[in-house]
């Protein structure tokens, strides 16, 4: 089968995602993935795994020029998955535009289309996360949207099977293409990569960011997560010996700078770390290292939200989380965390302040979420909903 992506550029979350599906997929099946472009890391993470990676060509969606010859890169898309499409019995897409595209070859050659689709386009659909951005990308974004909204919606409606990610990224599916018999695939987490680790095992941590409590945040550095947040509610919870770590998937140092300046006029600046892109390894000792984990992305419609693997994750090494209400699928409120809302500094920073100055009360609710993510949220159950799916 062929799986089609547009870009394995940024180490995002569905980017992830498909990783983690496709190398366990690719051990019940052939399966050979096709992107405009990828980075050496997921070169190097798909050659591991055994299986083919195809790259069509550059500009790709994080390009402005992509978007200004849209049209021509589209059919550039679309010549090259129909020939990779030769031989193959199923397709899965993943993002758009390759939903179009594979929805098109489909037709063509009468192989079946599976479409994951983590969210309705969100830069089309998602007015929450469009509010997010200045005026002159949103004002980008609504030509984008009037010129190929069509052509998204034609790519989902034109699937054989639709899976998402979660129940309410299905309703939000439904609400937007007007179809239904949404199928949840829900994520997964290698709870044997994220654990909880001993001290010895966390003491180089320790010396690096002090003994004090920890609280951990983890972004893209885009106006979707909300990072203001997440250091107005460290700053709001007022508890002098703890650090606010952070760790993201890029770079961007306009934004970042913008961040440092927030924590200085916070009067925090001395209490946050900004770690950069951390190598996988480290990822699950710091989330071990950590009281709490603060997600305070607010698009309540957006897979990123709801979905939420570094919640997940961060669960599963033994730490609470404090998350919006969006969704109670990870976090069980007063149990395995708190469910809050990030725009609201004062309470979410009391909640942040209850875990931060009670170590016990961390723990506590981190092995119940540990349980509860362990219990759950496993890779071998999303590959089962996806191969039955592709049939």
């Amino acid at each position: 089968m062929l799986w089609l992506h547009s870009h394995f550029l940024l180490p995002m979350g569905g980017t992830k995602f498909v990783y983690e599906v496709v190398r366990r997929l690719a051990r019940r099946r052939p399966v050979e993935v096709a992107v405009e472009a990828a980075s050496d890391l997921y070169r190097e993470r798909y050659a591991e795994a055994g299986v083919t990676l195809r790259e069509i060509g550059t500009p790709t969606s994080t390009s402005l020029a992509y978007w200004a010859g849209f049209p021509a890169f589209l059919g550039r898309d679309l010549r090259a998955v129909e020939r990779l499409a030769r031989g193959k019995g199923a397709i899965v897409s993943s993002f758009f535009p390759m939903n179009w595209v594979a929805t098109r070859t489909a037709r063509r050659t009468g192989v079946r289309h599976v479409h994951l689709a983590f969210e309705p386009f969100p830069f089309f659909h998602d007015r929450e996360v469009i509010a997010l951005y200045p005026p002159p990308k949103r004002a980008l974004l609504a030509l984008l949207r009037a010129a190929y909204a069509g052509v998204d919606g034609a790519g989902v409606r034109g699937a054989d099977e639709l899976l998402t990610l979660n129940r309410a990224t299905a309703d939000s599916i439904e609400h937007v293409y007007g179809v239904r018999n949404v199928t949840p695939t829900y994520a997964g987490v290698d709870t044997d990569t994220f654990r909880p680790y001993p001290e010895d095992e966390l003491a180089d941590l320790r010396a690096r960011h002090g003994d004090g409590p920890i609280a951990i945040h983890s972004t893209d550095l885009s106006p979707i997560k909300r990072t203001d947040l997440a250091l107005r509610a460290f700053a709001a919870a007022g508890v002098p010996d703890a650090r606010l770590l952070v760790t993201s998937t890029r770079e961007d140092p306009a934004v970042l700078a913008s961040l440092r300046a927030q924590a200085t006029g916070l009067g925090v600046e001395n209490r946050v770390e900004f770690l950069g892109f951390l190598p996988f390894a480290d990822l699950p000792r710091y989330y071990a290292l950590a009281d709490v984990m603060l997600q305070t992305a607010t698009a309540a419609h957006s897979g990123a939200t709801t979905m939420a693997l570094p919640v997940k994750e961060a669960l599963a090494c033994g730490t609470p989380a404090i998350r919006p209400a969006s969704t109670d699928e990870d976090v069980e409120d007063g149990v395995s965390g708190y469910l809050a809302d990030p725009e609201d500094s004062g309470a979410y920073g009391a909640r942040v302040a209850a875990l931060l100055r009670d170590r016990a009360l961390s723990r506590r609710m981190g092995e119940a979420g540990r349980e509860r993510i362990a219990g759950l949220y496993r890779w071998e159950r999303v590959v089962d909903v996806v191969d039955r799916a592709i049939g």
